[in-house]
């Protein structure tokens, strides 16, 4: 019987599963190690004191993945007219409108500032009753990276000038913007003066947590000694089932002759 094609099937469908369960398994693990690494990097940076933007730029150049998560200060003057927004963000459990104010530095670059969150549906941009300070002013923050552009892009903007966007999409930005943009971005912790309009609601930093690698890893790994198990079972089944057709010793003697 363990010769049938259906038990050879089922047998070889039960490894492949097992098999399948436990890349799975490997990757949410392999996942998990990256996201550890990632964490001791943020923790580790987020430590240092702030730097001045054009000391951290002198060390490491313009290369974002070097620059992002380290704190900083930067002077240099606010942009408003050049302000757009991006709705329905959330932000340290506040939901609103994200605020992005380009700085402009002494040399003449951009600095894309991410100032906070609003409530939905105030005017602007400029964003009323939240507008950035005018004249010369010092922030500190911590350096990002931007965010992925939409898989569909970006609309171009009706005359040019960005006022919403969807992702914080730096090169779209920079195609858009007059000036040079930095591939990075400053999210607001303070600034001096702090202006006399309202602040936007700051954006916290990342929560560092593994996430549910570690969960779906033994998920896996269970399913896996499930389709093991199961394969075995069945094949032990059908190999102690006894064949149908077979009749016991008494009835192999054949029926009885009469005189």
């Amino acid at each position: 019987m363990l010769r049938r094609p259906r038990w050879i099937l089922a047998f070889v469908v039960g490894l492949l599963l097992a098999s399948l369960f436990v890349r799975l398994g490997v990757w949410q693990l392999d996942r998990l190690d990256q996201r550890r690494t990632a964490n001791a990097l943020i923790l580790e940076r987020a430590a240092q004191p702030p730097r001045a933007l054009e000391s951290l730029i002198s060390h490491y150049g313009l290369d974002p993945a070097a620059l992002e998560y380290r704190p900083t200060t930067v002077e240099g003057t606010y942009r408003p007219d050049l302000e757009f927004i991006s709705i329905g963000r959330t932000a340290g459990g506040v939901s609103g409108t994200l605020v992005a104010t380009p700085l402009e530095l002494d040399d003449g670059t951009l600095l894309v500032v991410l100032r906070g969150i609003v409530p939905s549906g105030t005017p602007g941009p400029p964003a009323e009753g939240y507008e950035a300070p005018e004249g010369r002013v010092i922030l500190t923050g911590r350096l990002d990276d931007g965010e992925e552009p939409l898989r569909l892009g970006e609309p171009d903007p009706e005359d040019g000038v960005i006022r919403s966007i969807s992702r914080i999409d730096l090169d779209y930005i920079d195609t858009w913007m007059d000036g040079d943009v930095l591939p990075i971005t400053l999210i607001l912790d303070t600034q001096e003066p702090v202006g006399r309009a309202a602040a936007p609601q700051p954006i916290p930093p990342d929560e560092i947590s593994e996430g549910p690698h570690l969960g779906y890893a033994v998920q896996w790994f269970a399913f896996a000694i499930i389709a093991l198990i199961g394969a075995i079972w069945l094949v032990w089944r059908a190999g102690t089932e006894e064949p149908q057709g077979v009749i016991g010793d008494g009835d192999a003697r054949g029926p009885a002759r009469g005189p």
